[in-house]
């Protein structure tokens, strides 16, 4: 009984040590093929975010640019030059601002550019075409 036990023990295999090496470089070629897609979802991401942010940021300041604007021209109250919009701090300035902050610049009574820095990306928004060639609308690059 013992010698029949000894047998099948022998006979059992397990993986090469070629075998694993095969399988480890298949892992790393796949890996190696998905972290730049995986990287550029994650980089998107965090450019769809800043640019998120800063429409919220962009929406209220209109709001309360206008609000202040229509008390203004009934005499009661001046529009303030600083604002603070979910807890950034907005200036006008057409100057890039800060990380954690914004700024925006005025032309005829209106605001025509608005700039936000999350710190790692910048979100730039125009009313419409300057004398570059930036077009009206949202524009996110990376700081650098």
């Amino acid at each position: 009984m013992l010698k029949k036990m000894r047998k099948k023990a022998q006979n059992k295999k397990g993986f090469t040590l070629v075998e694993l090496i095969v399988v480890i470089v298949i892992i790393l070629i796949l890996a190696a093929v998905l972290v730049p897609s995986l990287l550029k979802y994650v980089e998107k991401a965090n450019k769809a975010n800043c640019k998120a942010d800063a429409a919220t940021i962009l929406s209220q300041l209109q709001a309360d640019y206008a609000a202040g604007m229509a008390k203004d021209a009934t005499g009661e109250n001046a529009v303030d030059a600083t604002y603070t919009v979910n807890g950034v701090t907005v200036t006008p300035d057409a100057a890039a601002p800060e990380k954690g902050k914004a700024t925006y610049t005025i032309e005829n009574e209106e605001i025509t550019v608005f700039q936000y820095n999350n710190g790692t990306y910048t979100a730039t928004w125009r009313a419409k075409k300057g004398t570059d060639t930036t077009v009206a609308g949202w524009e996110v690059k990376k700081n650098s």
